[in-house]
């Protein structure tokens, strides 16, 4: 049998901060996270999918998103069409949303919950529990059925496992206790990153973000083919995001015009133009005479003749050599307080205290998997703030 593996799609994410920069990304971004569904469908029918494995959080929130859920329903059907059925379970982030309250999902898609853990699809027996509330804080495991003998057994979890960095503790499990259980394949999701474990006979999978949503999920954009024989399974992780991330550093210092600027913003951006997929580009400018505005304007009119290629911000900082040693200590003294657990969960309270405050539309844009890309982008900005007060 023959698995396409993903998870985290993320239908219906906000993406209003990238908007608010840069509207013509802001556009692109939502409709790579649909395009990249449809080529994990695409995928499934091409490949000769024997089923298709979905281990959590396809929809952003638990909010009813008449949208988001007809293109699901719509691409899974094309699956069914096909004769690829889809077996699926709610995350974290969807655990609210009731997928049945406008009636069954149709043919050949299985939702698994605690109602019904197991479906049975050839020789295989899958097996899933769904969250049903936001925030799980004990391992799934012990309620997870036993194999189904004479079978192969493939279970689905929305999981942190250990623990992992960026990750805060969802129905979290020991690795250990994952491999032994019984099962041939783990299908994971919840953490963005791809990884795959395997112990002897034993894989787990975590499939990653398909579709990355902002620059702190840049090593996403993967699914995973598995086969399942009378050995150990056999994976293929697969690129398929149609959006990707790009932090660039430029030294303009040597400049001496404006056209100069020019031509090292265009050969900038043709460097990391991808044919058949867009880029969004985050530049770092090293200089003291052109700033962050004038350097965002120059880039937007190269950006007008080149596809593919959208720019997220410019952040400016003088020449290294101008740079304050103590400001230099101060930032890492910072870094060392954000790896501090009490700070870390301090940070995590006020960050829910601030997302109760926002209207119900945009809460999720302060979730807690944005917490860590929040405070790098917190301590770059006094970082810059403090080394452009050092040069002057």
């Amino acid at each position: 049998m023959r698995l396409l593996v993903s998870a985290d799609i993320h239908l219906g994410s906000p993406i209003r901060s990238v908007a608010l920069r840069n509207p013509d990304l802001g556009e692109r971004l939502k409709q790579a996270s649909r395009d990249t569904f449809v080529n994990i469908v695409d995928m499934t029918i091409s490949e000769q999918i024997d089923a298709l494995v979905l281990a959590g959080d396809i929809f952003d929130n638990g909010y009813p998103d008449l949208k988001s859920r007809a293109f699901l329903i719509a691409q899974l059907a094309r699956a069914s069409d096909a004769g690829v059925p889809t077996v699926l379970i709610r995350g974290n982030h969807d655990a609210l949303l009731d997928h049945k309250a406008h009636g069954d999902l149709g043919p050949n898609i299985h939702l698994l919950h605690k109602g019904a853990p197991t479906v049975e699809i050839g020789d295989t027996a899958f097996h899933g529990l769904s969250f049903d509330a936001a925030h799980v804080t004990k391992s799934f495991l012990p309620e997870y059925p036993q194999p189904v003998p004479d079978k192969r057994n493939v279970g689905l979890m929305h999981t942190s496992l250990d623990g992992a960095p960026g990750h805060d503790p969802y129905a979290p499990c020991s690795e250990r206790d994952l491999m032994a259980h019984g099962f041939d394949l783990w299908c994971l999701g919840h953490i963005h990153a791809p990884f795959e474990r395997l112990d002897g006979p034993v894989l787990a999978i975590m499939p990653g973000i398909p579709q990355p949503r902002h620059f702190g999920e840049s090593k996403g954009g993967t699914v995973t083919l598995v086969s399942l024989g009378d050995g150990s399974p056999e994976f293929d992780r697969r690129a398929i995001g149609r959006l990707g991330f790009s932090e660039c550093s430029l030294d303009l210092s040597a400049c001496s015009d404006q056209q100069e600027v020019l031509r090292n913003l265009r050969d900038t951006f043709l460097a990391v133009q991808v044919p058949g997929r867009d880029i969004a580009v985050r530049l770092q400018v090293t200089s003291d005479r052109h700033g962050a505005d004038l350097v965002t304007e120059l880039a937007t009119e190269v950006l007008d003749s080149i596809d593919g290629v959208f720019l997220d911000k410019v952040k400016c900082a003088p020449l290294p050599s101008k740079l304050g040693a103590e400001t230099d200590d101060l930032v890492r003294l910072m870094r060392d307080e954000l790896a501090e657990e009490g700070f870390r969960q301090a940070a995590l309270q006020e960050l829910e205290e601030l997302r109760l405050a926002m209207p119900s539309e945009i809460m999720d844009e302060l979730d807690d998997d944005s917490l860590d890309a929040l405070l790098e982008e917190a301590i770059a900005e006094v970082s810059l703030t403090m080394h452009a007060g050092a040069s002057k």
